[in-house]
């Protein structure tokens, strides 16, 4: 299989030339991410917000290459959102959990069709290899440290939200290393720029009350559409296309309603809202490497 290459909007000109990788990324398991975007229903409200599961897929998948990672995390890195339902993590205000981390729990049935399976022997490895991030330190990591995975969507994320540049973030790359098994900046000037637009992206999108508007109102809808039978649980293992077009022909009441909230977000309705499931709060305090010795941020002077 040729290799394929194009721009990407955090890494620039990128080329992938693995055959197993590029036969993984054709796979109609892993396209199906094409079709789900990362802010959820967020996007409906805020069209610039274009990042989509699979984009962010590939350029984790990059980013452990970058930092010297082997075939197999990178594979994981690439494999870690295959489960993610339509809209991203709008399914975690519907079944609500402290980690809002649902889609993990369907990765075995997404790893076990029958194209994932013949992609993954291909190249000499089996879909358990894959259920559990945990194992592959690179990729994940618990809050706040830096993971792949949690670089990635920052990065993409704030560009979308114009809260960095294409600079900074090239700056903060450039400054990455990596110690053992941990991800750290090599400069606390850097590190420090890089949590605060993280702590940025947390107050003013993530964790918002906008996104706790939006998050809840759209979770209304699919509960209403679950209990009329307009929605089934496995439409949403579908992509956001069929998801949106079930909620749309409701129409009119309650799931209509709850609909328009979000298409036509108006900034006033956050006003006095309380939402019954409040968002993940993130934040970061990366490691920096201090001449031979890491420290966290908070740990210097």
């Amino acid at each position: 299989m040729a290799a394929t290459r194009w721009d990407d909007r955090v890494y620039g000109s990128v080329t992938i030339d693995d055959p197993g990788v590029l036969a993984l990324i054709e796979c109609p398991t892993f396209r199906r991410l094409q079709g789900i975007r990362q802010a959820g229903p967020s996007a409906l409200a805020f069209p610039f917000k274009t990042v989509t599961r699979f984009e962010h897929s590939l350029g984790v998948y990059l980013l452990l290459g970058k930092l010297g990672a082997d075939r197999r995390e990178q594979v994981a890195g690439l494999l870690h959102d295959i489960s993610h339902t339509a809209f991203s993590h709008a399914v975690d205000f519907v079944f609500a959990s402290d980690e809002q981390d649902h889609h993990e729990s369907l990765k075995p049935e997404f790893l076990n069709r029958p194209d994932m399976v013949t992609a993954l022997a291909e190249m000499g490895f089996q879909p358990a290899e894959f259920f559990d991030d945990s194992v592959y330190p690179l990729l994940e990591q618990p809050l706040p440290l830096l993971c792949a995975d949690r670089l990635d969507y920052f990065f993409r994320d704030s560009l979308a939200c114009s809260v960095t540049t294409p600079e900074q973030i090239t700056r903060f790359i450039d400054h990455l290393v990596v110690v053992g098994t941990t991800i750290a900046f090599n400069d606390p000037v850097v590190a420090r720029e890089a949590s605060e637009r993280f702590s940025v992206m947390n107050r003013e999108w993530w964790a918002s009350p906008t996104e706790a508007y939006i998050y809840n109102e759209f979770a209304d809808a699919i509960r209403e559409a679950f209990r009329t039978g307009l929605l089934r649980k496995i439409d949403l293992l579908g992509d956001d296309a069929l998801v949106l077009g079930k909620l749309r022909a409701a129409k009119v009441g309650r799931i209509g309603e709850k609909l328009q909230h979000v298409l036509r977000f108006r900034p006033e309705s956050v006003q006095g809202y309380t939402p019954k499931v409040p968002p993940k709060t993130r934040w970061l305090d990366p490691a920096v490497l201090d001449g031979t010795t890491l420290r966290r941020l908070s740990e210097r002077a």
